[in-house]
C-alpha cells in the first residue's frame, strides 16, 4: 500500500492538483448526478461527463500558472457572491433590531438601531453625517 502511495505520489509532482474551482466543479457534478437520478436525461449525463473531465484535467495540469489564473478569476467571481448573500443574510437576522442604511458620501453599508424618527447618522468610513428617517 506504501508503495501505490509513493507512486502516485511521483505521479502528482509538477501538476496542478485540486484548488477551490476544482472543488466547485466536484460540487456541480454531484449536484447533476443528484438531479440525473430523477430525470434520467442524456444531456445532463453529457454535461455530467464534460464537468468531470474538465475537473480531472485541471487537476492533472502542468501548466500550473494558467490554472492558477483561472482559479484567481474564479475566487473574485465566487468572493462577491458569496459577500451578497452573507450580507443578506445578515440583513435578515438583524431585521428585528437594526437597520441597513447607505452613506451618501462612499456608499458604505451602515447598520443603524431599529428605532423610529429622524436620526443623524455618521459613517464611520468617511465620517460624512447625515439624516435618515427610519420607519
Amino acid at each position: 500500500m506504501r508503495a501505490l502511495f509513493q507512486r502516485f505520489y511521483m505521479f502528482m509532482q509538477g501538476r496542478y492538483g485540486n484548488d477551490k474551482l476544482n472543488t466547485c466543479l466536484y460540487g456541480l457534478f454531484l449536484f447533476l448526478f443528484m438531479l440525473n437520478l430523477f430525470f434520467r436525461s442524456w444531456i445532463l449525463r453529457g454535461i455530467e461527463l464534460l464537468v468531470i473531465v474538465l475537473c480531472i484535467y485541471r487537476a492533472l495540469s502542468k501548466n500550473i500558472t494558467k490554472r492558477l489564473y483561472e482559479n484567481n478569476k474564479f475566487l473574485t467571481v465566487y468572493h462577491r457572491v458569496k459577500n451578497f448573500f452573507s450580507f443578506q443574510y445578515k440583513r435578515l437576522r438583524d431585521f428585528k433590531t437594526s437597520c441597513y442604511v447607505k452613506c451618501p458620501a462612499c456608499k458604505a453599508q451602515l447598520r443603524v438601531p431599529r428605532r423610529r424618527g429622524k436620526h443623524t447618522v455618521r459613517c464611520p468610513k468617511c465620517k460624512y453625517e447625515f439624516k435618515k428617517r427610519i420607519f
